[in-house]
């Protein structure tokens, strides 16, 4: 397996946004929480576990989790053998880097399958020319060949400078733990002539961790058919096969963790498909994946346009791959409820297929016209134009995490006063936000208590008890379950999100009648640090507003009452 210079420079940016944004979200929270507790309590006593307490509307797989915690542990544990044992915080980061390497790992074998596929296919041509003229008979017109070091540059650019793949191929949503690298593996497969074994590996994958990559195993398996590339029978027999070993493995280890005997994509699949409970999370038209999703993911849309010159040179395997991630898209888009992270399977193999034609066009690309002049400018322009609008998608998207800045904030105010033995208790919202068991300080060290009770009765019954809070209450008198809560509470901080974009301030930089010159002029005469007050103009059109506010107990209503 060939690397690159540019493929380091993937991995670089993936890790860039993870460092970024560290923090993670509700729809990453079960596989955080497991890695979490498989790291810190291991695999047989699961009774601290936090899917216990909070089990999720349906349950989830563990061995995505168990797999990324197993690559994890090692480096946690060396880290320990010379005195430096990481924190929770860092150890969440570990395990994010390990999920960030999968990735990458995914990503780039896809790339070099296909170099080996258009390699392949270039000998395949040479051979048939060769046995043409032997026997005498027209050689025929040749297919455009592509050359190999430019379709994986193209392909690289292409990935590296868009969002959804780096920002998230280090996030533990269960779209990106395993089940991405796995199909990009299944896919190189296809490109490889491997056909069966890519179809049992796509049922193996949707049986686990998630049950939408049929979708694309019926792609692959009903394109490979049509292309004679394998039989009706072979189809089924493979699928049935990946399918059954799956569902055995995910029987035998997720029923020892849930408690109970089942199948979890399967019990997912009831739940959301079958009983049509997806629709509760909100529902769009069957176009929406194609009018809106595809829009946002491919910004700028060239390697949409790239697409349709690519199916036109792709080798045959080339063809499959791409034409299975479309034929995945529109499967998907049958179900109302819609999501981007539901088609992200697709992403690379459109990627690549758009990569064959730009390296096309640049390799064969003959400036005589405005056109082509037009082409050689717009097509590495591309990239560029793409990665400034990751940059932004990604300065906004990591001030979306408040809840977990919040209990940052709050451990930082912990230690900084020598605390000991509180409670403080976690709202919901800004658990949603951010909050995991990796951000909790070690309670033999401090013994504070994080308590995120959601139950009413219970939590009201609780209250008197904590000491601090995190929550959306902007004002002390708006807190619950006490008769005179501005007197007991003093809030401490308020930690704000990202709420829309304001340019105000780039028009407030100019002063009266100064174009772009002057601004440039006068910053030098000022002996301004024009690199940070570039930088500081552009995160000023970030507009924040406070979402959660942390306090302190400063009195009980017992001590009031006899006063008033």
């Amino acid at each position: 397996m060939g690397w690159s210079y540019l493929d380091y420079a993937v991995v670089a940016i993936i890790s860039w946004y993870m460092m970024k944004a560290p923090y993670t979200k509700v729809e990453e929270s079960f596989t955080i929480q497991a890695i979490h507790d498989i790291l810190n309590y291991g695999v047989f006593d699961i009774s601290r576990y936090d899917h216990l307490q909070f089990p999720g509307v349906v349950p989830r797989s563990f061995i995505g989790p168990l797999i990324i915690a197993a690559f994890t542990k090692p480096f946690v544990w060396a880290s320990s053998l010379f005195g430096t044992a990481p924190t929770q915080l860092e150890s969440q980061m570990l395990a994010r880097a390990a999920i960030g390497l999968t990735n990458w790992v995914g990503l780039v074998y896809l790339k070099n399958c296909a170099q080996d596929a258009i390699s392949m296919q270039k000998i395949d041509n040479e051979r048939e020319e060769e046995k043409n003229k032997e026997i005498g008979k027209s050689v025929g017109r040749r297919p455009p060949e592509v050359y190999l070091e430019s379709t994986g540059i193209w392909y690289t650019l292409f990935v590296m400078t868009g969002f959804h793949l780096m920002y998230y191929g280090s996030r533990p949503l269960p779209n990106f733990v395993i089940t991405l690298p796995l199909t990009n593996v299944a896919l190189g497969w296809v490109l490889l002539g491997r056909h069966n074994l890519a179809v049992c590996l796509l049922a193996f994958t949707a049986a686990i961790f998630r049950l939408e990559v049929a979708a694309l195993g019926g792609g692959v398996a009903l394109l490979s058919i049509y292309y004679k590339k394998m039989t009706l029978f072979n189809a089924v027999k493979f699928g049935l096969m990946g399918g059954v070993i799956g569902m055995g493995i995910s029987l035998t280890i997720d029923s020892h963790f849930w408690g109970r005997w089942c199948v979890p994509e399967i019990d997912a699949f009831i739940f959301n498909v079958i009983q049509g409970n997806a629709a509760e999370w909100g529902t769009e038209s069957p176009a929406g994946y194609f009018t809106h999703y595809m829009g946002t993911m491919f910004v700028p849309p060239t390697i949409l346009f790239l697409c349709l010159v690519g199916l036109k040179m792709a080798p045959q395997n080339l063809r499959i791959v791409a034409l299975s991630g479309l034929f995945h898209v529109v499967v998907l888009s049958l179900q109302p409820h819609k999501e981007w992270r539901f088609i992200i399977y697709a992403v690379p193999p459109i990627i690549l297929l758009g990569s064959v034609a730009a390296a096309y066009v640049w390799e064969n690309l003959k400036i005589a016209t405005t056109l082509q002049a037009l082409v050689a400018f717009a097509l590495p322009l591309s990239p560029v134009l793409s990665m400034l609008f990751s940059l932004v998608f990604g300065h906004a998207s990591s001030l979306n995490y408040p809840g977990g800045q919040a209990l940052s904030e709050f451990n930082q105010m912990i230690i900084a006063n020598n605390i000991t033995n509180a409670t403080v208790h976690l709202s919901v919202p800004a658990c949603m936000t951010g909050i995991t068991k990796f951000g909790e300080l070690d309670y033999d060290t401090y013994g504070i208590t994080y308590d995120k009770t959601e139950d009413v009765a219970k939590l009201e019954d609780l209250w008197p008890t904590f000491e601090y809070l995190i929550t959306v209450e902007d004002f002390p008198s708006m807190l619950p379950f006490e008769k005179y809560p501005a007197e007991n509470w003093e809030k401490l901080s308020a930690t704000p999100i990202f709420l829309g974009f304001d340019t105000t301030d780039f028009d407030t930089a100019f002063k009266d009648g100064e174009g772009l010159v002057g601004l440039i002029t006068r910053l030098l005469q000022e002996n301004a640090n024009f690199a940070t007050f570039v930088s500081d103009l552009i995160d000023s059109a970030f507009m924040r507003g406070d979402v959660f506010f942390t306090y302190k107990r400063i009195a009980h209503d017992s001590e009031h009452i006899e006063s008033k």
